[in-house]
């Protein structure tokens, strides 16, 4: 069988489905800057996942595989910080609340802005199985956030999944 049209697979029959991977996190783990697009499962109540130096383009998607009712925490390298608008929805009322953490503010004071948390019941934070945040490198000090949380508390308020370590 030929290439098909425009050259894209190189390999003739064979197909190219790209870079991908996933971990099932059960303890505390460090990524490398070599595991970009990895898909990341934490799968235990209470544990750290901590990110690689950032460099523009590196992408983690992390996914809750548990509620997180004891925490967990994803860190950024030293002197790095996350950004973005984390969105919190109640499971149990019609509510949400926004944090919206511009990429200016967070640079100015990184270590504010170092850990992305999750607790499933806060008012302030969210969590729950199924929720999921994609980390963006966009340059090499900060991680975009984008991502889907939700929380069993019936009004969340104040959020601050984006907050000092």
């Amino acid at each position: 069988m030929s290439n098909p049209l425009y050259g894209q697979n190189k390999a003739d029959t064979a197909i190219d489905r790209g870079k991908s991977s996933a971990i099932i996190l059960d303890a505390a783990t460090e990524l490398t800057a070599s595991q970009s697009g990895t898909t990341v499962l934490m799968n235990v109540a209470a544990v750290e996942l901590t990110l690689p130096s950032a460099a523009a383009g590196l992408q983690f998607r992390v996914i809750l595989g548990i509620d997180a009712t004891a925490g967990m925490t994803v860190v950024a390298a030293s002197g790095e910080c996350f950004f973005g608008q984390v969105r919190v929805t109640s499971t149990t009322a019609d509510q949400m609340e926004v944090q919206d953490l511009d990429y200016a503010t967070a640079v100015a004071t990184p270590g504010s802005y170092d850990n992305f948390d999750f607790v499933s019941n806060s008012a302030t934070l969210g969590g729950t199985s199924g929720d999921y945040v994609v980390f963006t490198a966009v340059d090499d000090k900060a991680w975009c956030a984008s991502c889907l949380l939700t929380s069993v508390n019936s009004n969340p308020g104040t959020i601050a999944s984006i907050n000092a370590g």
